[in-house]
């Protein structure tokens, strides 16, 4: 294991893109048990309150690589877990790990813009108990995605508080692309889940690396604007979007493709019909090379 972060306290590293991680955090290297925020000189607690029951323990029940990792869970009401990594970074970093949610868990996480938590977030990501992902700014969802549970999945935050941007890819695939106006403040894993399913979740693998700038990529949503409805919908939906050609899927939460549509008036709008029961999906176009997701209410 290798660690580069300074707690509380800006990195400045001269190393170039492609060169050794500030941080390779695997928690092979404590106890099963420990409290990671006393264990490690770089994670510590949203309160600073290492060694209580807002710190973190490493666990031995799951792991991405080697046999251990660390153990994230609370509450329907939140907490009392709330583990913190301080970061403080201006410069574009990914920041990446892989997260495990079993059956009945949940997850949530967040990234603050400030070293010291609490005072500006900069977005949010909840995993939950049924398959879904949500990413959220300000407490408004921008962004959906799906994930399984009982597998371990890869999270990548490519953050670049120069050019204010930021991207997400969940299990390599592309989820959004949004201003990020903060510096990389610090990563915060809160023992809280979706509301429904208390947290309870596995952090494995995290690195901080410098990564190549972060610009308006062709998979940005803006570039690719959609529009549907009705939403909630029974037996239809009308979709258009300022691209004429594009493949329309309709996705369940779990993944599947329910329905997949190849469209080329996209531009005056398309009516797709419904067969589907109740309940949450997500509505993806994608078209020369870019994609966006929309969540999809059917109420019938």
């Amino acid at each position: 294991m290798k660690q580069f972060l300074l707690p509380c306290a800006l990195l400045i590293f001269g190393s170039a893109f492609g060169q050794d991680p500030l941080l390779e955090e695997d928690f092979e290297s404590y106890q099963v048990g420990d409290y990671i925020g006393v264990a490690s000189s770089v994670w510590t607690t949203w309160t600073g309150a290492t060694g209580t029951d807002e710190d973190g323990q490493v666990s031995n029940e799951q792991a991405n690589s080697g046999t251990q990792s660390l153990k994230v869970f609370g509450t329907l009401a939140g907490g009392p877990m709330d583990i913190y990594l301080p970061i403080g970074l201006e410069s574009a970093y990914e920041v990446s790990y892989n997260i495990y949610v079993p059956s009945g868990g949940s997850a949530y996480m967040n990234i603050q813009e400030l070293q010291i938590p609490g005072t500006l977030w900069a977005f949010d990501m909840v995993f939950s108990g049924n398959g879904s992902i949500q990413l959220s700014i300000d407490q408004v969802d921008i962004a959906f995605g799906t994930y399984n549970l009982d597998e371990w999945t890869s999270v990548s935050l490519r953050m670049d508080p120069v050019n204010d941007r930021a991207e997400v890819f969940i299990g390599g695939e592309y989820i959004a692309n949004f201003a990020f106006d903060g510096i990389i403040g610090g990563l915060n894993f809160f023992g809280f889940g979706d509301g429904i399913n208390a947290g309870l979740y596995y952090i494995d693998d995290v690195v901080v690396v410098e990564t190549d700038d972060v610009l308006n990529g062709i998979a940005e949503v803006s570039n690719l604007d959609v529009a549907f409805g009705p939403n909630p919908a029974n037996d239809y939906i009308n979709i258009s979007s300022n691209v004429v050609n594009g493949i329309v899927r309709i996705m369940a939460l779990n993944g599947q493709v329910v329905k997949e549509i190849a469209t080329s008036n996209l531009l005056t709008g398309h009516r797709i019909d419904l067969d589907l029961d109740n309940g949450i999906y997500l509505v993806e176009v994608a078209s020369n090379g870019k994609r966006t997701m929309r969540k999809l209410v059917v109420s019938h």
